[in-house]
């Protein structure tokens, strides 16, 4: 099994702002969210572990965070760009949990 990846945070965020462009464009906001591709690697982790599967799903949510532009969602201005953005990160952890496809994260994830 590959001990790396790289999150797609990019293609997900894409699409989650070409869905929500129009209702950020009708709020009056003026930023697109900007997406990024973040490399999360996990060689050093044992998947098959409770404890390397959280570790993982740790580094994945800061990654989603990070390809969405999550910073804080006090500063994010409109309601509107908090939505896109928690809804951005929100996509790109379950495809990046999809994309790994194991078992004990899974199951973290959805808790």
């Amino acid at each position: 099994m590959k001990k790396s990846i790289v999150i797609k945070g990019l293609i997900t965020a894409a699409a989650i702002v070409a869905i929500s462009a129009p209702a950020a464009a009708s709020l009056g906001t003026d930023k697109a969210l900007e997406s990024n591709s973040v490399r999360v690697s996990y060689a050093d982790l044992n998947l098959e572990k409770e404890a390397g599967a959280q570790t993982l799903y740790n580094r994945l949510q800061r990654a989603s965070k990070q390809a969405c532009g999550v910073k804080s969602y006090r500063n994010a201005g409109s309601i509107g760009a908090k939505t896109a953005m928690h809804r951005c990160y929100r996509e790109a952890l379950s495809a990046s949990i999809k994309k790994i496809d194991n078992d004990e994260l899974t199951k973290i994830h959805e808790g």
